[in-house]
């Protein structure tokens, strides 16, 4: 896909370099069908079409390397975005005498209670201790495969059995953090195949009981130009503070770039595989360079 996307790119330079300004709207139009079935959403492609069409105001013709420029340096600067310091906000949150919580949610298949326990590594691997909260009570085993995941590190799980509310499975997580002395919670909660109200809804009551200290969206690397629909769906419902790409191995930058630029918010870590291991920190430049 990245090398597709490359050559799409490639096009689009040339055929904007050799006519100018009046026919970029013409140029996305032709090569619209093929950069949406290669991954990208509308959303994103007008960005930079809007963009390039103010970078050319007053030229007459410009080279492909000065357009490849403009746009890696336009998307850049949505996307070069620090991460949150998970451990400020615990020891912040320890300083005002409580326990935080790092609220997880996505869409079903993503890899949300995968991620959730990635996370889970690396805060051990920084001397925190982590408690988890099952508190997707919808989903049918989704307590099995989180306490699964989560016996990988040895990292305790708070449940609640399907159908207990989600809310009240976190609170029993963080009274059992203070009690028994873990740094924060990290709380999983049900997914679903689509952005429906009544998913928004319980999510929006989820965070406004528990208010959690960070709201992470978890989203597939492989879900091409769906990921902004899914990035928009969830911030129409909750605030998103960072997102965690999933199957970036198998599906390339895309989807991080985009689920970045679309909300204007920090990549925590993408998803490299199937272990609890398998994460790497997002290098905005190198994913940028392979896909323009």
């Amino acid at each position: 896909m990245p090398r597709e996307l490359k050559r799409i790119f490639s096009d689009l330079y040339s055929k904007i370099a050799s006519t100018g300004r009046k026919n970029v709207d013409k140029i996305f139009s032709e090569l619209e069908i093929e950069l949406v079935e290669s991954g990208l959403s509308v959303q994103f492609l007008d960005g930079i079409k809007e963009h390039i069409k103010r970078e050319l105001a007053g030229k007459d013709r410009v080279s492909e390397d000065f357009l490849r420029g403009k746009i890696k340096e336009h998307v850049l600067k949505k996307i070069k975005l620090e991460p949150p310091d998970l451990g400020f906000i615990i020891k912040k949150a320890k300083e005002e005498g409580r326990i935080p919580v790092f609220l997880f949610f996505g869409f079903n298949g993503v890899g949300k209670s995968l991620s959730l326990v990635k996370t889970a590594d690396i805060l051990i691997k920084n001397g925190f201790s982590p408690l988890i909260a099952a508190a997707d009570t919808f989903r049918s085993a989704a307590e099995e495969q989180l306490e699964g995941y989560a016996r990988m590190i040895r990292v305790q799980v708070v449940k609640g059995g399907r159908g207990a509310d989600p809310a009240a499975v976190i609170y029993d997580a963080v009274q059992k953090a203070s009690f028994k002395g873990f740094d924060v919670v990290l709380g999983d909660t049900s997914g679903r195949r689509a952005m429906d109200r009544n998913l928004g809804e319980e999510l929006r009551r989820i965070v406004r009981i528990t208010k959690p200290d960070l709201n992470i969206l978890v989203v597939d690397g492989l879900a091409g130009s769906d990921v902004v629909n899914q990035c928009i769906g969830f911030s129409q419902f909750v605030p998103i503070d960072t997102v965690i790409v999933s199957k970036v191995d198998a599906g390339g930058y895309a989807a991080a770039i985009q689920a970045s630029y679309i909300l204007e918010k920090p990549i925590l870590f993408l998803g490299t595989g199937t272990s609890v291991k398998d994460y790497v920190k997002f290098d905005p430049e190198k994913a940028i360079d392979e896909m323009f």
